[in-house]
């Protein structure tokens, strides 16, 4: 078995945050709702993978802030399993642009309005288990 670690950017821009759904095309989980992020690469931190698949998937510029949530995604064991890290991130700069083939709309959403959402299984623990006006943080 195979052991990754992903990270993730819960993107918020003027109270509102990112969503973005994966393409009928998308080889993993199609036309399931998602947030931008992936697979950490050799060398890289995990900070630096979140900043590049930011870019890679939206164009956007964003600022790390802290991690909201931890994950462990067993739905492809034993082939594989991915440890996922999800930050808190501010929009900064940029247009959205989406590669069609990984993601074809985005929505810019109340926190709320991910549960009305069919999302992917990582999205689906962040959402029962963080609330953005809970003020505590990790340390």
């Amino acid at each position: 078995m195979r052991f990754y670690v992903a990270g993730h950017a819960l993107i918020r821009k003027e109270g509102k945050y990112l969503a973005i759904r994966r393409s009928k095309i998308n080889d993993y989980q199609p036309l399931k709702w998602d947030i931008p992020g992936g697979i950490v690469r050799p060398g890289e931190t995990l900070e630096d993978a979140i900043y590049r698949e930011v870019t890679e998937e939206t164009a956007l510029n964003i600022k790390i802030r802290h991690i909201v949530h931890l994950y462990t995604n067993r739905d492809q064991i034993p082939i594989r399993e991915t440890f996922q890290a999800v930050y808190l991130t501010e929009f900064l700069s940029g247009e959205i642009h989406l590669h069609q083939a990984e993601h074809d709309i985005y929505q810019w959403i109340d926190y709320d309005a991910f549960s009305q959402l069919d999302t992917i299984a990582f999205l689906n623990d962040l959402i029962r288990c963080y609330n953005p006006r809970d003020q505590r943080r990790w340390p």
